[in-house]
């Protein structure tokens, strides 16, 4: 039987038949060869397979599908043509019902093994109301004449016209753009692309971010002028292929909006901001439900952005700060409070761990406090260990990362908290990334 993943060749001695049983953190089945754990990606579990092993390790070994000898009742015909070759997804050939319960098994162990986490109450899982066509921004690669995303665990472009998790506006203006662009000679590197979700629907406006390696004087306007639903576009210049780079041009509306608890919020494209504007509603939701606010709380939000969560959080708070390092969300940050009439909320330009060192003993006497976090996938271990000095009553811990959402709720345990309950919240359908929030509070 055929599938995403599968190399077909002559069987060797390396070929093993493999029941897979689960799914692993990152999207590769489990299964067993002698009681010796194997990984095998594009695999689901009840999945018989035949695998060629390619990688031995003292405690597990790594093998990709020759063939399917029984298949899955888990299993679909993948939406996308470029399944298995490009990196962006690893579960579309998994039902979304498995997906989600998967992810949820997942999420609940990777707490219990590496935060040795008990006694939680793990809240059903929270579906995506949109499994395709949900991303309402997207970073795509150019290079070689490819536009696209990675081939899996390479820097190899995958050459795509456009994308079925994606929303269609920027699918559409991705199309238009690679038309306009793909023969300049302007250095082209990367794009991102989003759009805005006003009423959980993509407005037609998009904006775009244009990545180069050079300044050519290359006329920018008038080649993106004709781009249909282009609102606004940002070109920055970037040394190498790392880093964020620098703003050299910036023309028309470059802000992507959305409505969350009644709140109009928005921030420019080079903000963080998150990808399915359906599950950051409920995502705010669970942090204010978890965070159980009675009036009289002051609210300290760590990594707040553009005041995504901070500012649904200030109108049932004493108080509430939102503190941020990136200099453009700040400002963001404050348009949008300004734009709501929010009230008993500020914002400060600060890293995380250096507000909290600065500030914890003001706060021991500002109680009760709730802190709120929302971390890049890293994690931010250097304010887990702060708050021991701190001890807000409450933290609700927003984390896109089980594994490093695990080390964190671990440090914290042993400082005095305990994990109340979690829930999951499918922000990435599709993918092996868990979107996750945990409320603790002091024993």
């Amino acid at each position: 039987m055929a599938g995403p993943g599968l190399k077909p060749g002559p069987v060797s001695f390396m070929d093993k038949i493999v029941d897979i049983t689960g799914i692993a953190y990152g999207g590769k089945g489990v299964g067993r060869i002698d009681g010796k754990i194997v990984f095998v990606p594009f695999t689901a579990p009840g999945d018989k397979v035949r695998v060629n092993i390619l990688t031995e390790k003292k405690a597990f070994s790594e093998g990709v599908v020759t063939e399917i000898l029984s298949p899955s009742p888990l299993r679909q015909t993948p939406p996308c043509g470029l399944f298995g070759i490009c990196g962006g997804c690893s579960l579309q050939h998994i039902n979304y019902k498995g997906q989600l319960e998967w992810k949820e098994n997942i999420f609940e162990e990777t707490l219990k093994r590496i935060g040795k986490i008990s006694d939680v109450d793990y809240l059903n899982p929270v579906p995506s109301e949109a499994i395709l066509n949900y991303r309402s921004r997207a970073s795509f690669h150019i290079e070689g004449g490819r536009w696209g995303f990675y081939e899996g665990k390479s820097h190899r472009v995958v050459d795509i016209e456009s994308c079925p998790i994606l929303d269609e506006g920027i699918n559409a203006v991705f199309g238009r753009l690679k038309k306009a662009l793909s023969n300049a000679d302007a250095g082209l590197c990367g794009v991102d692309i989003g759009v805005s979700m006003d009423g959980g629907d993509g407005d037609g406006g998009a904006v775009a971010l244009l990545r180069t390696y050079k300044d050519t004087g290359f006329k920018w306007g008038r080649s993106l002028s004709g781009v249909e639903g282009l609102k606004g576009f940002e070109v920055w210049r970037q040394e190498l292929k790392k880093g964020k780079g620098k703003r050299i041009i910036a023309e028309g509306d470059i802000s992507i909006s959305y409505r969350v608890r009644g709140l109009d919020l928005s921030a420019g494209i080079s903000v963080f901001s998150q990808v399915n504007p359906y599950q950051n509603k409920n995502l705010v939701d669970k942090v204010v439900e978890f965070a159980g606010l009675k009036g009289d709380e002051k609210v300290v939000d760590l990594f707040s952005g553009a005041g995504n969560l901070t500012l649904p959080l200030a109108p049932l708070a004493r108080e509430a700060v939102g503190i941020e390092s990136n200099a453009e969300a700040i400002d963001s940050a404050f348009r949008n409070a300004s734009r709501n009439g929010s009230k008993r909320v500020e914002f400060q330009a600060s890293d995380a761990f250096g507000w909290l060192k600065r500030n914890i003993k003001t706060l021991e006497r500002e109680r009760p406090s709730v802190l709120v976090l929302d971390p890049p996938r890293s994690g931010e271990y250097q304010v887990a260990t702060a708050l021991s000095g701190f001890k807000p009553e409450k933290i609700v811990y927003v984390s896109c990362s089980p594994p490093t959402l695990a080390r964190d709720l671990s440090l914290l345990t042993g400082c005095g908290y305990r994990v109340s309950k979690a829930q999951l919240i499918d922000m990435f359908p599709q993918t092996y990334h868990i979107e996750g929030v945990a409320a603790l509070e002091l024993r």
